[in-house]
Protein backbone atom coordinates (compact mmCIF):
# COMPACT_ATOMS: atom_id res chain seq x y z
CA UNK A 1 0.00 0.00 0.00
CA UNK A 2 1.30 3.64 -1.01
CA UNK A 3 0.08 6.72 -0.06
CA UNK A 4 -0.50 8.97 -3.21
CA UNK A 5 0.36 12.40 -2.54
CA UNK A 6 -0.93 14.12 -5.73
CA UNK A 7 -3.90 16.34 -5.59
CA UNK A 8 -5.08 16.82 -8.30
CA UNK A 9 -5.28 13.35 -9.25
CA UNK A 10 -7.64 12.91 -5.70
CA UNK A 11 -9.24 15.76 -6.77
CA UNK A 12 -10.09 14.39 -10.46
CA UNK A 13 -10.89 10.71 -9.06
CA UNK A 14 -13.68 12.53 -6.27
CA UNK A 15 -15.07 14.57 -9.00
CA UNK A 16 -15.24 11.56 -11.43
CA UNK A 17 -17.15 9.41 -9.11
CA UNK A 18 -19.02 12.14 -7.54
CA UNK A 19 -17.64 11.10 -4.18
CA UNK A 20 -18.30 14.87 -2.22
CA UNK A 21 -22.04 14.06 -3.21
CA UNK A 22 -22.84 11.06 -0.45
CA UNK A 23 -21.72 14.23 2.08
CA UNK A 24 -23.54 17.02 2.99
CA UNK A 25 -19.88 18.76 3.67
CA UNK A 26 -17.03 18.09 0.92
CA UNK A 27 -14.98 19.47 3.40
CA UNK A 28 -13.74 16.04 4.20
CA UNK A 29 -9.88 14.22 4.95
CA UNK A 30 -9.80 12.52 2.12
CA UNK A 31 -6.70 10.20 0.80
CA UNK A 32 -5.88 8.16 -2.33
CA UNK A 33 -3.96 5.25 -1.85
CA UNK A 34 -2.24 2.42 -4.61
CA UNK A 35 -2.41 -1.34 -3.43
CA UNK A 36 -0.57 -3.93 -5.70
CA UNK A 37 -1.77 -7.18 -7.12
CA UNK A 38 -2.04 -9.86 -4.05
CA UNK A 39 -2.64 -7.83 -1.14
CA UNK A 40 -5.47 -7.78 1.25
CA UNK A 41 -6.98 -4.09 1.80
CA UNK A 42 -8.11 -5.17 5.15
CA UNK A 43 -4.67 -5.87 6.10
CA UNK A 44 -3.73 -2.60 5.43
CA UNK A 45 -6.68 -0.26 6.93
CA UNK A 46 -9.26 -0.98 9.24
CA UNK A 47 -12.47 -1.23 7.13
CA UNK A 48 -14.26 -0.01 10.45
CA UNK A 49 -12.26 2.78 10.70
CA UNK A 50 -12.34 4.19 7.39
CA UNK A 51 -14.65 4.54 4.24
CA UNK A 52 -12.86 2.65 1.33
CA UNK A 53 -14.03 3.68 -2.37
CA UNK A 54 -12.33 1.59 -5.02
CA UNK A 55 -11.99 4.29 -8.07
CA UNK A 56 -9.25 1.77 -10.15
CA UNK A 57 -8.56 -2.08 -10.49
CA UNK A 58 -10.34 -5.05 -9.46
CA UNK A 59 -10.62 -7.02 -6.06
CA UNK A 60 -12.56 -10.01 -4.95
CA UNK A 61 -14.72 -10.22 -1.77
CA UNK A 62 -14.28 -13.23 0.44
CA UNK A 63 -16.63 -14.46 2.89
CA UNK A 64 -15.17 -16.29 6.15
CA UNK A 65 -17.07 -19.28 7.24
CA UNK A 66 -17.28 -20.11 10.91
CA UNK A 67 -15.17 -23.23 9.80
CA UNK A 68 -12.42 -20.94 8.38
CA UNK A 69 -13.12 -22.15 4.65
CA UNK A 70 -13.46 -18.72 2.72
CA UNK A 71 -16.25 -18.41 -0.48
CA UNK A 72 -16.20 -15.52 -3.00
CA UNK A 73 -19.33 -12.89 -2.57
CA UNK A 74 -18.20 -10.31 -5.41
CA UNK A 75 -15.65 -9.75 -7.75
CA UNK A 76 -14.38 -7.08 -10.42
CA UNK A 77 -14.33 -3.84 -10.87
CA UNK A 78 -18.13 -2.12 -10.24
CA UNK A 79 -17.68 1.08 -7.74
CA UNK A 80 -18.63 0.66 -4.25
CA UNK A 81 -17.81 1.41 -0.62
CA UNK A 82 -16.19 -0.63 1.80
CA UNK A 83 -16.32 0.02 4.76
CA UNK A 84 -20.08 0.43 5.11
CA UNK A 85 -21.21 -1.87 6.85
CA UNK A 86 -18.84 -2.00 9.57
CA UNK A 87 -20.06 1.71 10.41
CA UNK A 88 -23.82 0.54 10.60
CA UNK A 89 -23.47 -1.87 12.69
CA UNK A 90 -20.46 -1.18 14.57
CA UNK A 91 -18.65 -4.66 14.25
CA UNK A 92 -16.20 -6.21 12.71
CA UNK A 93 -17.62 -8.66 9.70
CA UNK A 94 -16.56 -12.08 8.54
CA UNK A 95 -14.85 -10.29 4.95
CA UNK A 96 -11.47 -10.31 3.03
CA UNK A 97 -10.94 -7.80 0.69
CA UNK A 98 -8.28 -9.19 -2.09
CA UNK A 99 -6.55 -6.53 -4.59
CA UNK A 100 -6.60 -8.98 -8.42
CA UNK A 101 -5.16 -6.16 -10.07
CA UNK A 102 -3.50 -2.61 -9.36
CA UNK A 103 -6.09 -0.65 -7.24
CA UNK A 104 -5.74 2.74 -6.46
CA UNK A 105 -8.60 3.89 -3.39
CA UNK A 106 -10.09 6.97 -2.09
CA UNK A 107 -9.84 6.90 1.84
CA UNK A 108 -11.75 8.67 4.37
CA UNK A 109 -10.58 8.42 7.97
CA UNK A 110 -13.16 8.19 10.48
CA UNK A 111 -11.33 9.71 13.38
CA UNK A 112 -12.52 12.72 14.09
CA UNK A 113 -15.03 12.65 12.16
CA UNK A 114 -17.64 10.32 12.96
CA UNK A 115 -20.01 11.69 15.29
CA UNK A 116 -20.27 14.17 12.09
CA UNK A 117 -20.77 11.31 9.52
CA UNK A 118 -23.58 9.74 11.67
CA UNK A 119 -25.50 13.09 11.75
CA UNK A 120 -25.39 13.61 7.85
CA UNK A 121 -28.77 13.00 6.16
CA UNK A 122 -26.98 13.34 2.32
CA UNK A 123 -24.43 10.10 3.95
CA UNK A 124 -27.07 8.70 5.98
CA UNK A 125 -28.98 8.21 2.49
CA UNK A 126 -25.76 6.72 0.70
CA UNK A 127 -25.23 4.48 3.14
CA UNK A 128 -28.88 3.04 3.12
CA UNK A 129 -28.75 2.37 -0.82
CA UNK A 130 -25.27 0.51 -0.46
CA UNK A 131 -26.28 -1.96 2.51
CA UNK A 132 -29.79 -2.39 0.72
CA UNK A 133 -27.78 -3.33 -2.79
CA UNK A 134 -25.42 -5.71 -0.70
CA UNK A 135 -28.45 -7.19 0.89
CA UNK A 136 -30.13 -8.14 -2.33
CA UNK A 137 -26.87 -9.88 -3.59
CA UNK A 138 -26.60 -11.14 -0.27
CA UNK A 139 -30.36 -12.65 0.05
CA UNK A 140 -30.69 -13.49 -4.30
CA UNK A 141 -27.15 -15.54 -3.84
CA UNK A 142 -28.50 -17.50 -0.37
CA UNK A 143 -31.81 -17.92 -2.36
CA UNK A 144 -30.32 -19.78 -5.25
CA UNK A 145 -30.40 -23.74 -5.52
CA UNK A 146 -26.48 -24.76 -4.79
CA UNK A 147 -26.12 -26.96 -8.23
CA UNK A 148 -23.12 -25.61 -9.72
CA UNK A 149 -24.98 -25.01 -12.78
CA UNK A 150 -27.38 -22.43 -11.09
CA UNK A 151 -24.04 -21.09 -9.20
CA UNK A 152 -22.30 -20.55 -12.39
CA UNK A 153 -25.71 -18.72 -14.24
CA UNK A 154 -26.11 -16.70 -10.76
CA UNK A 155 -22.40 -15.86 -10.80
CA UNK A 156 -21.88 -15.03 -14.33
CA UNK A 157 -25.19 -12.54 -14.25
CA UNK A 158 -24.07 -10.66 -11.92
CA UNK A 159 -20.05 -10.79 -11.29
CA UNK A 160 -19.02 -11.03 -14.95
CA UNK A 161 -19.41 -7.69 -17.55
CA UNK A 162 -21.00 -8.60 -20.51
CA UNK A 163 -22.84 -11.49 -19.12
CA UNK A 164 -18.66 -13.01 -20.46
CA UNK A 165 -16.96 -15.02 -18.18
CA UNK A 166 -13.32 -14.73 -18.64
CA UNK A 167 -10.63 -17.09 -16.65
CA UNK A 168 -11.99 -20.55 -16.05
CA UNK A 169 -9.64 -21.18 -12.99
CA UNK A 170 -10.86 -17.87 -11.11
CA UNK A 171 -14.53 -18.76 -12.22
CA UNK A 172 -13.68 -22.18 -10.33
CA UNK A 173 -12.09 -21.12 -7.42
CA UNK A 174 -15.32 -18.61 -6.83
CA UNK A 175 -17.82 -21.36 -7.62
CA UNK A 176 -15.86 -23.90 -5.01
CA UNK A 177 -15.61 -26.37 -7.52
CA UNK A 178 -12.77 -28.32 -9.48
CA UNK A 179 -11.57 -26.62 -13.09
CA UNK A 180 -12.46 -29.72 -14.79
CA UNK A 181 -16.04 -29.84 -13.42
CA UNK A 182 -16.63 -26.40 -15.04
CA UNK A 183 -15.03 -26.91 -18.02
CA UNK A 184 -17.41 -29.92 -18.52
CA UNK A 185 -20.42 -27.37 -17.58
CA UNK A 186 -19.25 -25.02 -20.15
CA UNK A 187 -18.63 -27.95 -22.87
CA UNK A 188 -22.41 -28.85 -22.35
CA UNK A 189 -24.24 -25.62 -22.06
CA UNK A 190 -22.18 -24.66 -25.53
CA UNK A 191 -23.36 -27.49 -27.05
CA UNK A 192 -26.73 -26.65 -26.34
CA UNK A 193 -26.65 -23.26 -27.49
CA UNK A 194 -27.16 -21.33 -23.80
CA UNK A 195 -23.42 -20.49 -24.22
CA UNK A 196 -20.75 -19.57 -26.98
CA UNK A 197 -16.76 -19.74 -26.28
CA UNK A 198 -15.09 -16.52 -27.44
CA UNK A 199 -11.81 -17.06 -26.93
CA UNK A 200 -9.33 -18.89 -24.24
CA UNK A 201 -11.03 -19.51 -21.50
CA UNK A 202 -13.44 -16.84 -22.41
CA UNK A 203 -17.11 -17.65 -22.43
CA UNK A 204 -20.39 -15.76 -23.25
CA UNK A 205 -23.69 -16.64 -21.67
CA UNK A 206 -26.43 -16.01 -24.50
CA UNK A 207 -29.47 -16.45 -22.58
CA UNK A 208 -30.25 -17.39 -18.54
CA UNK A 209 -31.41 -20.34 -17.63
CA UNK A 210 -35.26 -20.54 -16.93
CA UNK A 211 -36.78 -22.09 -13.46
CA UNK A 212 -37.76 -24.94 -15.22
CA UNK A 213 -34.04 -25.68 -16.78
CA UNK A 214 -32.62 -24.94 -13.06
CA UNK A 215 -35.06 -27.58 -11.82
Amino acid sequence: MELIRNRKMLESLLERHRITSFFRNSDLPFALYQFEKGEYLDSELDPSQHLIFPVSGTLRILHIRPDGTQYQIASGKQFTCLGDMEFASGKITPYLVEITSPCMCIVLPLRGIRGRLENDPVFLRFLLGQLAEKIDVSTASKALPRSLTERLDFYIRTQCQDNTLKGVEKAASALACSKRQLLRILKQLCKEGKMVKTGHGSYKLLQELSISELF
